[in-house]
């Protein structure tokens, strides 16, 4: 049985590797990069099917940490809500990418932009 990334996560970050395999999606099935650019450039919320959302917001002691929430019943990943910070979600949007990337190899190119235009190393 072949396995996903999520699987191959530390559980406390599977919510996180769950919800970006749906954002990420369209960069790689519609060459959009609406979703990541969002992501990366710290713009607030984006969201989708099936019942995710990544948001980038203060917290309570004044730290900026993108929170996530996906639907239980859909990722099957309780709790639903986490918080994450900026170098956690920087390190899993590249993995993520560089992950996908093994099914969509015409995207390297595009991977390499990305990873060099945000500084994803």
């Amino acid at each position: 049985m072949r396995r996903s990334l999520i699987d191959e996560v530390d559980p406390s970050l599977q919510l996180l590797y769950w919800t970006l395999l749906f954002a990420l999606y369209p960069f790689f099935s519609e060459s959009s990069s609406f979703m990541l650019d969002r992501i990366l450039s710290q713009q607030g919320a984006i969201r989708g099917s099936p019942g995710w959302e990544i948001d980038f917001i203060e917290n309570d002691m004044g730290d900026y940490v993108y929170h996530i929430w996906a639907d239980p019943a859909s990722s099957g990943i309780e709790p639903a809500n986490q918080y994450f910070s900026v170098e956690t979600m920087r390190d899993a949007v590249r993995e993520s990418l560089l992950y996908m990337g093994r099914n969509f190899p015409e995207k390297t190119a595009a991977i390499s932009d990305i990873i060099v235009e945000y500084k994803l190393r």
